[in-house]
């Protein structure tokens, strides 16, 4: 749509739209390889976590039958 107003617009709007273009280039980009990774590293530090729980948990069961 807005490369469509690009093209068609008027010269006056032209920059304006211009600067839209390049600031939904911009936010692709920043979407797909920038908040993608930060995701999936919190993502895995959650895992880790719960999993690290989870055993825990486990050893703490395990020392309290042996008594």
């Amino acid at each position: 749509m807005l490369f469509a107003i690009f093209i068609f617009g008027g010269d006056t709007i032209r920059g304006f739209i211009f600067a839209l273009l390049i600031g939904s280039v911009l936010g692709v980009y920043s979407t797909l390889f920038v908040a993608v990774p930060v995701a999936y590293d919190i993502m895995l530090k959650q895992k880790q976590k719960k999993e690290l729980k989870a055993g825990a948990t486990e050893k703490a069961g395990a020392t309290e039958v042996k008594k």
